[in-house]
């Protein structure tokens, strides 16, 4: 009897994965229909960056080439180690008027990236303020394509997922997991509809803010000791009223997230745990919900004893349901085509990402990352 409940919940959460994926997907193609926006007010093209010497350039290069008519370039130096500053001067010298360098160092009572970004607002004159990563490559048309998501949808705040590429299987068995809240939780498309905060999602690679909202909300100071400063700054916008947009990108803005399943790991550790908003509970109800959802039903629709065979249908249509969804993912996404064979790995990855975080915290330690501990 405790087989066939299983069996059945499995099924049951099986079915809300694979239509709450399917509409998330529809909902990410429908955004590609939105027509570029390449005039209006000046937008500010603002880089966080932090030894980023294999990346900036190419960054660089992408963002000069944009088809948006009126467009500043400001790049913060994050007390790179590296040779970043060179690079950052040799571009400005090139590009006079159109590229702009800062240099600072993080301040007391901030993280490293809301602090980048704030400074980087700071020096901005545009209406618009078009935060994106170093390591980002974009398409002629990515500011243009957020101007006209924005104009479209009312939006002050755009975000949405680039294209995530993967280069090793370790990142294969990693970096998918981004992509876990719109596939179990997140409905993207109420997130411009609803004023709930919750439903608010949105990926630092890409924010498009409108500058007045940006400003009314606090800007990154209001988040400034965030790990995830890019939903909480999301959250805020909803909260003073605004409109924040989670759409596709990828045909826009490419990035490697991580190099290697160590990097990847790393990386993870500091975000998911915050994902669960720190709250020990809330992991280890989500610990122990994943093998019942997940795991379980691979194993029961392989093989169970003949007095269990009942919950076996049930056990298989939950197995069938979630490899959909993430065959539709791998697709939508343009994952490698091996990501639905592999995703119970992307769980246990997850998972052991965010216990290695709680083990970090409570014994008073932190997540190294790019030189700086992060907690």
């Amino acid at each position: 009897m405790i087989a066939l409940v299983l069996a059945m919940f499995a099924a049951a959460a099986g079915v809300w994965i694979a239509v709450l994926t399917m509409l998330n997907a529809m909902w990410m193609l429908h955004t590609t229909l939105i027509k570029p926006k390449r005039e209006g007010p000046l937008v500010s093209i603002l880089i966080p960056a932090r030894d980023e010497e294999e990346r900036i350039g190419a960054c660089l290069d992408s963002l000069l080439s944009q088809d948006y008519q009126r467009t500043e370039i400001i790049v913060y130096d994050d007390d790179s180690t590296d040779a970043t500053p060179s690079i950052l001067a040799d571009y400005a010298a090139r590009f006079p008027g159109r590229i702009r360098a800062i240099r600072g160092k993080l301040e007391e009572g901030w993280y490293g990236k809301p602090h980048a970004m704030q400074r980087l607002s700071e020096a901005a004159s545009g209406g618009w303020l078009f935060f994106t990563d170093a390591d980002t490559v974009h398409k002629p048309d990515s500011v243009s394509y957020a101007a006209g998501l924005a104009e479209h949808y009312r939006a002050d705040l755009v975000s949405g997922y680039a294209l995530h590429k993967i280069e090793s299987f370790g990142e294969a068995v990693t970096v998918p997991s981004i992509y876990l809240l719109t596939m179990a939780l997140m409905p993207t498309w109420l997130s411009h509809r609803r004023r709930m905060p919750a439903l608010s999602h949105a990926i630092g690679q890409v924010m498009f803010f409108k500058a007045e909202t940006y400003r009314k909300v606090g800007g990154y100071a209001a988040v400034a000791r965030e790990v995830s400063e890019d939903v909480r700054i999301a959250r805020l916008v909803k909260r003073a009223g605004g409109r924040a947009l989670f759409a596709d990108l990828k045909e826009h803005v490419s990035c490697r997230m991580y190099e290697g399943y160590r990097a990847a790991v790393d990386g993870f550790s500091k975000n998911v745990y915050d994902y669960f908003n720190k709250r020990f509970a809330l992991l280890l109800a989500v610990t122990a919900l994943v093998p019942v959802v997940f795991f379980l039903p691979l194993a029961g629709a392989l093989w169970l004893p003949e007095a269990l065979r009942a919950a076996q249908p049930w056990f298989r249509l939950a197995s069938l349901l979630v490899f959909y969804a993430w065959g539709l993912v791998t697709v939508d996404r343009a994952l490698p085509w091996y990501i639905p064979l592999v995703y119970p790995l992307i769980f246990v990855n997850t998972l052991s990402a965010a216990w290695r975080a709680f083990r970090l915290f409570a014994t008073g330690r932190a997540v190294a990352w790019k030189g700086r501990m992060v907690k």
